[in-house]
């Protein structure tokens, strides 16, 4: 019944992420407004809450639900599991380091030089110039920058087109790489929800879902617009929103089969084989996806920042470039963040933890 109600919870990511990034394709105002806005600050939300309430306890809660009692008071099984708590949340914080600093990211516009300033014809290019210039998605300098920047300026996206083939290769090479990280990314979603579904709690799968669900329709609305400030042709876009689309079903299902093999055996060897291997890989699991979504919602879309900006899923109109660009209030913006943060805790005490 586990491997059921996974497919279908597979299915619905599948969906909710292909057609949330098929709206831009389609309308070309689905990327504006503050309602898209509202729900990436609440998605932001979900995950931390969802991380320090549900999955984390959970993940060691399963832990030492795993481990037997010490009879042997020459070796402590507890020890063993507090340096795996700690070693899985560092590996998963770490990984979405990883990913964010390595993987290539398409190249921005530098800021305009003394030397092209003169090749302007006229005032006002030099004035757009000037807003376009200082911001601060033209660079990838830390940890605080977005994985996919925000999207290009209109008249930006126009230009590569007069650079003929060679150009439009190159767009498509940096479209793959802007969809690389958001794949493993969208695999680590997957590795969450795989092993929640393995866990004895009833209510977690349902939790880990819901917060999976609500973040992957802004993340897909980002990654369609970002390629199309790569000037990519649609069905090129529809390709790459697939990939994205398949990677956390993918995720949850390889990591429900691989920890369904490696929990057929117990951890360890000789006398201290006793440990249930099923419980300790789902409890690694849930604590390493536990770090990877503190990583996204805390350091790639930092809580604090009041900036759309600053933030990984940015959304604007295709056609009116940044003029569309409205910012949520700080106290709107608290109040869905706090909101997201507590939901998943009270979803926990409403459905019950059904051990």
């Amino acid at each position: 019944m586990g491997i059921l109600i996974l497919l279908a919870q597979c299915i619905a990511m599948f969906l909710a992420s292909f057609l949330a990034g098929s709206l831009p394709l389609m309308f070309r105002s689905a990327m504006s407004g503050k309602r898209l806005k509202v729900i990436s600050v609440f998605g932001m939300g979900l995950l931390v809450g969802a991380a320090l309430t549900i999955i984390i306890p959970e993940g060691i809660s399963t832990l030492y639900e795993a481990m037997p009692n010490d009879s042997d008071p020459g070796h402590s099984h507890r020890e063993e599991a507090v340096t795996a708590i700690g070693f899985s949340l560092l590996t998963g914080f770490a990984l979405m380091l990883l990913i964010e600093t390595l993987t290539p990211h398409p190249p921005h516009s530098p800021p305009s030089s003394p030397q092209s300033s003169p090749e302007r014809p006229s005032t006002p290019l030099i004035h757009d110039s000037m807003e376009t210039s200082p911001r601060p998605e033209y660079r990838h300098a830390d940890s605080s920058t977005p994985i996919i920047p925000k999207r290009l300026h209109i008249r930006e996206a126009e230009s590569p087109r007069k650079g003929g083939t060679g150009t439009t290769s190159v767009n498509a090479i940096h479209g793959l790489n802007a969809t690389l990280g958001l794949v493993i990314h969208g695999a680590a979603d997957g590795i969450a929800l795989g092993a929640s579904s393995l866990s004895d709690n009833g209510s977690l799968s349902l939790i880990v879902f819901l917060a999976v669900l609500v973040h992957k329709g802004p993340t897909a609305l980002g990654l369609t617009t970002t390629l199309l400030s790569l000037s990519l042709t649609h069905p090129q876009i529809r390709n790459r929103l697939l990939i994205f689309s398949f990677a956390a079903p993918l995720g949850a299902i390889v990591t429900y089969l691989v920890i369904q093999a490696f929990g057929l055996n117990n951890v360890g060897t000789g006398p201290h084989a006793e440990v249930d291997g099923l419980g300790w890989w789902t409890g690694i699991a849930l604590l390493f996806s536990g770090g990877s979504f503190l990583y996204v919602a805390t350091v790639i879309q930092p809580l604090s920042a009041p900036s759309p900006q600053a933030h990984t899923h940015s959304h604007h109109s295709h056609a009116e470039g940044d003029n569309e660009d409205e910012q949520l209030g700080k106290y709107a913006r608290t109040a869905c963040l706090v909101t997201g943060m507590i939901l998943p805790a009270a979803l926990g005490m409403l459905v019950g933890d059904d051990h």
